[in-house]
């Protein structure tokens, strides 16, 4: 089975960031950008799942601008066997609302026909927690949000998932 991971390139959760001068937002030059870390834990899974044989090739999306390229690269290094980069104009934390990152990530979904998209939980950015629950949406698919263990078996994953006073297992097909 094909798994599909999209990732975000975000300002570094380690960086003191600053605002700019006029106030108008934050200001990137010089900023130290990384792969958003829930998105990474995504990606650590699909390699989980491929090492368990249940994932036969990981392939990691990205939105932005070139330098999304080195998100790309370090998905790849961590194990990940493809990468496609759509460029924008700018990046996705400060131009593109989720609604269009799902519809761009749909059409990858038709293109790729992957058996399982992972998703992280959300950005670091801007904490919408938006873009998988449009994909799915869009999509027509299942959905488990905020997984803290997965099981895949044939066409179908079993899913422990956090809620508010303790963990939910569920099964989606």
């Amino acid at each position: 089975m094909k798994v599909l991971v999209p990732v975000k390139r975000v300002i570094d959760y380690n960086v003191k960031v600053r605002v700019k001068a006029d106030g108008s937002g934050v200001d990137l030059a010089n900023v130290k950008m990384s792969m958003n870390p829930f998105d990474e834990i995504a990606v650590e899974e699909a390699i989980r799942l491929k090492e368990k044989g249940v994932a036969s090739e990981i392939v990691v999306v990205s939105i932005g601008v070139k330098q999304a390229q080195e998100t790309l690269r370090t998905a790849l290094a961590m194990g990940a066997d493809r990468a496609i980069l759509i460029e924008a104009a700018s990046d996705v934390h400060s131009d593109i609302e989720p609604l269009a990152v799902a519809k761009l990530l749909a059409a990858v979904v038709k293109d790729e026909a992957p058996g399982l998209v992972l998703t992280g939980k959300q950005a670091i950015d801007n904490d919408m927690n938006a873009t998988g629950q449009m994909l799915s949406a869009l999509l027509g698919w299942a959905q488990a949000t905020f997984a803290s263990e997965l099981a895949v078996e044939g066409d179908s994953a079993t899913v422990t998932r956090e809620v508010d006073g303790g963990l939910q297992t569920i099964k989606v097909k």
